[in-house]
This record gives C-alpha cells, sequence and structure tokens, in this order.
C-alpha cells in the first residue's frame, strides 16, 4: 500500500508538470449546468462515483506508434468491487498541444462484450485532438499485441485487482451491488469523472462512445449522468426488452430482474445529444430498439447503417462518431438532420442538409415483423429544397413479400455518413 501512495504522488506530480493533473486550483468555468449525483433513481448509485478516483501510471504498458498525433499512457484508476479496494486498467491519450491553457474536448470509450480497454480506439479520437479515456470493464489488461482483430484468448490477461465478468445477466438475481452490470456502470462513471478532472480537459466538451455491451452501459449511464456533451450508443440501447427478437431481447427474457438496466426514463429526460448508430440487420439488436428508443429522448439522432457487420473494428471505422463528436463540441461540419419524421404510408420529410454537401436519399422497407433479422429492400429517392416525398408503391409491397411492415428513410453523405429517420410500422 505504501508503494502504491508513493506512486500515486508521483503520478501526480508528473501530470500536474504536463498541465494534464489534477484541477484543483482552477476556477469555475462558465458553461453546461451539470450534477454531481445521478439524476435519476432507477438504480441507485453512490454520490462517490461523481467524485475523481485515485489512479496510478503503468508505464510497461504505455502505448507508442508513429501514428499517435500525442501520447498514450496505461494507467489503473480506483473503482472497488464488493467493498474491496479494486483498479480498473485503462488508456489515457493525450492529443498534442493539450495543456491547462489549451483544453481539449474528451471522450470516454466503453468496450463490448468480450473486448478491453483498446489503444487503437484510442488512438483515433486521439488523432482526431480528444483526449481519450478507454477502460477494461472485466478484470483484464490488454496483451501488448492485441489489437481489436484479437480473439479474447490473444487480446488479454486476468488483472491483479478484482472484477466481476459478464454473464449477459446471469448473475442479475444476485444483490445488485454485486453484479457486472452495476460494476460496469459504476467504472464507466468513475472514468467520466476521470476525464472532467484533469486540466488539459474542456468539462464542458466530454462525451462518451460505446459498442456493443458498451452501447447498452452508454445508453445507461447517459440517463443518469448529466455531464456528457454527447453520447453515441453503437449497435445495441435500451428497449431490447419490448424487442420482440435479437439476442440481447433474450438476455432480459431469462433474466427479467435485469430490465431495471432497459429502463430509458432517464435518458428520455436529459438534454445530452445522441447519435444511435446501428446496423439495420443486426441479430444482437434489432432496429426496432434503436428507433423505439430514440423516439423517447429529446435530442436524438438514428444513423442505420446497411451491409455492415458488428464488432469493434467495424465500429471503430465508421465516420459517424467522430463527425457527430466534432458537430456537437469541436465546430466540426454538421451532419444531415432530420426535422420531420415520416408519418403513414406516404408523405413529406424535412431535412437539412449542410452547405456544400451532396447527400443521395433512399427508402429502406421490409415485410418482416421484427421477431427476427429482417431483410429490407431499398429504392432511391429525391430530394427537392429540403424535402423528401416517399410513399410505398405496390412494387415495393410486391418486394416485401405482399405487404410493407416497417420502413424508414435514409441520407448518406459523400464521406459515407449515414443518417436515418426513425422506423414507421405500417402493420
Amino acid at each position: 500500500m505504501k508503494r502504491l501512495l508513493a506512486v500515486l504522488i508521483l503520478l501526480a506530480l508528473a501530470l500536474l508538470a504536463c498541465g494534464c493533473g489534477d484541477p484543483e486550483n482552477q476556477e469555475t468555468e462558465e458553461g453546461r449546468e451539470m450534477t454531481d449525483h445521478a439524476v435519476y433513481d432507477g438504480v441507485a448509485l453512490p454520490d462517490s462515483l461523481w467524485q475523481a478516483p485515485q489512479y496510478y501510471a503503468d508505464p510497461a504498458n504505455d502505448r507508442s506508434d508513429a501514428g499517435i498525433r500525442g501520447k498514450i499512457e496505461a494507467i489503473y484508476y480506483r473503482s472497488d468491487y464488493c467493498g474491496d479496494e479494486s483498479y480498473a486498467f485503462a488508456f489515457l491519450g493525450i492529443p498534442e498541444g493539450a495543456s491547462a491553457q489549451d483544453r481539449k474536448p474528451a471522450v470516454l470509450l466503453i468496450h463490448g462484450g468480450g473486448g478491453t480497454a483498446y489503444w487503437q480506439w484510442v488512438r483515433e479520437w486521439v488523432n482526431r485532438g480528444y483526449v481519450a479515456l478507454a477502460m477494461d470493464l472485466e478484470g483484464h489488461v490488454p496483451k501488448p499485441e492485441g489489437t481489436s482483430d484479437n480473439m479474447p484468448a490473444d487480446l488479454y490477461v486476468d488483472s491483479q485487482y478484482r472484477a466481476p465478468h459478464n454473464q449477459n445477466y446471469a448473475d442479475a438475481d444476485l444483490p445488485i451491488e454485486q453484479t457486472w452490470m452495476y460494476y460496469a456502470v459504476s467504472t464507466a462513471i468513475l472514468g467520466n469523472s476521470l476525464l472532467h478532472s484533469l486540466e488539459c480537459v474542456d468539462r464542458d466538451r466530454v462525451g462518451v462512445c460505446g459498442v456493443s455491451w458498451g452501447g447498452v452501459i452508454t445508453s445507461i449511464i447517459s440517463g443518469y449522468d448529466d455531464r456528457f456533451a454527447f453520447s453515441i450508443p453503437i449497435y445495441c440501447t435500451l428497449n431490447l426488452a419490448e424487442s420482440r427478437g435479437g439476442t440481447l431481447n433474450s438476455y432480459y427474457r431469462a433474466h427479467p430482474e435485469a430490465r431495471v438496466w432497459d429502463d430509458d426514463t432517464g435518458l428520455s429526460r436529459v438534454d445530452t445529444p445522441l447519435l444511435f448508430l446501428a446496423m439495420n440487420d443486426d441479430y444482437n439488436a434489432l432496429p426496432d430498439s434503436i428507433s423505439n428508443t430514440a423516439a423517447r429522448c429529446k435530442n436524438a439522432t438514428v444513423s442505420l447503417v446497411r451491409n455492415w457487420a458488428h464488432s469493434h473494428s467495424h465500429a471503430f471505422a465508421r465516420p459517424e462518431p467522430y463527425a457527430f463528436a466534432d458537430s456537437v463540441v469541436a465546430g466540426g461540419s454538421a451532419m444531415v438532420r432530420v426535422l420531420t419524421q415520416p408519418e403513414g404510408e406516404s408523405g413529406t420529410v424535412v431535412i437539412s442538409v449542410p452547405e456544400g454537401k451532396k447527400v443521395k436519399v433512399y427508402i429502406a422497407f421490409t415485410g418482416g415483423n421484427m421477431d427476427k433479422v429482417p431483410t429490407w429492400g431499398h429504392i432511391r429517392l429525391t430530394p427537392e429544397n429540403g424535402k423528401v416525398s416517399y410513399s410505398i408503391t405496390e412494387e415495393m409491397q410486391a418486394e416485401a413479400g405482399g405487404q410493407v411492415t416497417w420502413f424508414y428513410l435514409w441520407f448518406v453523405d459523400e464521406f459515407d455518413c449515414v443518417v436515418s429517420t426513425q422506423l414507421v410500422q405500417t402493420a
């Protein structure tokens, strides 16, 4: 313990020297109103999660690469489990020039099932000028040679610190503080608190992005923690128990105690800009759960991507998360905005297209009933003066097997950045 305290003290001094340490002496910034406790009480979370955790350096696991425009340091930050002192491994990326005098936006990165903290994901955000923190949520430490393409056996080793493992809610009947989801949610919120404590971070511009199970966690914590400037769940979100199909839906059916985490009440109350990025044919989470969650939120954008795959590598490669974050906190070019949603089998959707962008428009339709992965047909439409007219035709009905049951419109720019409407159910 004495050795650990010594390491903590040395790390604090080093970080203060480089301008990225504890902001104890900072003046209070003017900006968004943020709360230092949970803003929703569906699950009781202690106020201590909103305080910066202790952390210490693990230089042996730092990552260096000619392609990193900054640095990526390995750290452990405190996240206790079942009353025992414990620490979660994480990669902390600092872009070039970040300091107390030049604070940068930041992003919390939450991995999915079978994953860990990915330094390549941190690099993607660091190279775009973001401070980035990617933590492990299952008591693992990445192998030096591990990448987002590796399976678990080649990706990580066990940490020296105790932590639960993701059991797909098989532990949901335990006291909630002993479950993996409680630990994962707590560790993620502590990671956000750590980012907010760094001098080189602009605390008004801290967002979160999560993949698969990390998308579920991102959705959950965004409803409890109002400090996020943007939130990007990828592949999976909430309202999965309401869906008629999908792998995650089966977990909630098998373990109904877990439905306390599937509640979107908190998420629907916050003003945080949300991007729900997902596949339109994902067996893990069908698109109705994505659309239903977005429809209940104040400030949501949907992006349903066709011909995509469900993996960390595929998620890291999509342009939408970076474009969305930049549009919110970094002055980047805006994405297409859907101003009105489709209603009925024919009508008009109003969109806003950023000046200079070239956009193609399609209607996607299916005859499926969302109890299994839908098969979609796609027909191109023609926008005119910021409006897109659509109609379910006889040809579309025939292609859908006799009746179109669901449809949506989607828009793609020259950078392959996709934005969609919400789903419409016709039957």
